[in-house]
């Protein structure tokens, strides 16, 4: 499926640590395809939006609308992969994921016992960078700022980005970066899925072509993109190798034209997809949000693109997770994972990516 993300109520992490199959993902049956991805919605159409966005970012203010959602059903599918993936880990990888996850933060490791199962402290992702420009050269990004959007992908994945981040065990690392000048794959339209049909058919042709490595590593796309999208990316229970990773808009890299969304958290925004994360809105005020027992539940309406700290939109409690990663604030007010939303991503990575 491709990614798309969901709401919930604040829990305590003691609720993350009671059980493995909190954050589930499994390998159950055939799910039916869904794009993740980020668009170019203008904050007054999100509210418009059936309560399920894709695994995309959208800019506030645009004029286009979220190119794909998902529907409450297929976010239950979802759950229900996860939790049945989960199930299926040897008991004592749950408890080794969960040890690691919730008892590590900013790097210092805690209440780790050397009797149990061991995960590697670091999760190393190799990753692959494939640029589109025209052919005239026009649309390219510098190596200067990959290596800096490589550089705030792990800031974010590291928790260093807030004082309230929570670590996650991954670690991304730039094996290579190419270059490929084709008109037609650079105004890179939306690839689609089985309610959308794709606007042309850059997304198959250029992955088919580009991709590398196996489903445990990050293939990134980076073109001037069409539809108004920023972003978007592919969930892990996808079926098709030559197409999982994330496609990003050239002017959202650090530095880019694509103000306030030119710090890079486009690309950490995605990759929370490619690792099963929801978007915090997901399902709006309605159980079970976005399925992550420490991230408030979050109104989907225009709401999702403000950040103000104050802001309350459901009765459920805690504040509207302004500043999580999953939201669709701007790149200035985005800095953070929750714990929960890491053991999830662990488990995601263990059932869907590592050995597959």
């Amino acid at each position: 499926m491709w990614g798309m993300r969901v709401s919930r109520s604040k829990k305590s992490v003691a609720a993350l640590a009671t059980g493995g199959a909190v954050l589930a993902l499994g390998l159950v049956g055939p799910a039916s395809p869904v794009t993740a991805g980020v668009g170019a919605a203008s904050a007054a159409s999100a509210g418009a939006c059936p309560s399920g966005h894709s695994d995309a970012r959208q800019r506030g203010g645009g004029d286009g609308t979220d190119p794909n959602s998902v529907t409450a059903a297929q976010t239950a599918a979802m759950e229900q992969q996860l939790q049945a993936g989960i199930a299926a880990l040897p008991r004592q990888a749950r408890k080794a994921a969960r040890q690691l996850v919730l008892g590590k933060r900013h790097g210092h490791h805690h209440g780790h016992h050397g009797h149990h199962p061991r995960l590697p402290k670091h999760v190393k992702i190799n990753t692959y960078v494939h640029v589109i420009t025209q052919s005239d050269g026009a649309g390219d990004v510098t190596n200067a700022q990959i290596r800096q959007q490589m550089k705030v992908i792990n800031d974010g994945f590291k928790g260093k980005t807030s004082p309230t981040a929570a670590w996650t065990p991954f670690k991304f690392v730039l094996k290579s970066i190419d270059r490929t000048a084709n008109d037609d794959w650079y105004d890179w339209g939306y690839p689609g899925d089985e309610e959308t049909p794709p606007t042309d058919t850059d997304d198959e042709e250029a992955k088919t072509a580009l991709h590398r490595g196996g489903w445990a590593d990050l293939n990134v796309y980076i073109a001037g993109l069409g539809d108004g999208l920023l972003g978007y990316a592919t969930f892990p229970d996808e079926g098709d190798l030559k197409l999982d990773g994330l496609v990003l808009l050239n002017d959202s890299l650090p530095g880019g034209a694509a103000a306030p969304y030119n710090e890079g958290d486009t690309a950490t925004h995605e990759i929370g997809h490619w690792l099963y994360l929801l978007h915090t809105f997901e399902n709006g005020c309605n159980f079970p949000g976005d399925e992550v027992p420490d991230t408030a539940y979050q109104n989907d309406g225009d709401n999702i693109f403000e950040c103000d700290e104050a802001l309350d939109t459901c009765a459920q409690p805690g504040t509207d997770p302004v500043h999580n990663f999953m939201s669709y604030g701007d790149d200035p007010c985005l800095d953070e994972f929750t714990k929960g939303q890491s053991l999830r991503m662990t488990y995601a990575w263990l059932v869907f990516r590592a050995g597959r």
